[in-house]
């Protein structure tokens, strides 16, 4: 998918209010992305909000409800990370940290998920330049690939932060 199309679906599903707030590393390599309903981490945070809010009868009425409740993904970089060698990637994650805390400065998230290991520092230090207030709880989950460990450890993170504050339904 080319940056112009990522951007158009993305948009679709943006909450007027941001409540819960996914920090992924960079775009997608390939053709498998959350929003496209057909990624690892779409399948492990639909089965997290499943376990907190209950089933969904199809993919289009989970992204409804994603959307209703104000969850949203917000990517540190812009670019596409995963192909590159470490040093390039550390490069383009330190490069993303201001243009995030810039997207962020615009957000008021209850909830922040920081959806890979690896980009800890760099979305946490984005978080604070944005000053954010408004975040209850933040927690980080592996990314859920390589094993049904990461996988199963980044179901229980999204669940057990989605539980930290009390929802309003």
């Amino acid at each position: 998918m080319e940056f112009a199309e990522l951007q158009a679906l993305k948009a679709k599903y943006k909450p007027d209010d941001i409540t819960i707030l996914f920090i992924a590393d960079g775009l997608p390599v390939k053709d498998r992305y959350f929003y496209l309903k057909n990624s690892n981490m779409y399948k492990a945070v639909k089965e997290a909000f499943t376990q907190v809010f209950g089933d969904f009868n199809s993919d289009d009425e989970f992204l409804a409800f994603f959307k209703e409740i104000g969850a949203y993904f917000e990517n540190l970089s812009k670019v596409p990370i995963k192909t590159l060698p470490p040093p390039e990637q550390r490069k383009a994650r330190q490069e993303g940290v201001q243009p995030l805390a810039e997207r962020l400065s615009e957000m008021h998230p209850r909830v922040i998920i920081i959806s890979l290991k690896a980009i800890e520092k760099y979305a946490r230090e984005a978080i604070k330049i944005a000053n954010m207030t408004s975040v209850e709880h933040i927690a980080v989950t592996p990314f859920p690939v390589k094993s049904m460990t990461n996988v199963n450890n980044c179901i229980n993170g999204i669940v057990s932060a989605l539980r930290s504050v009390e929802w309003e339904m």
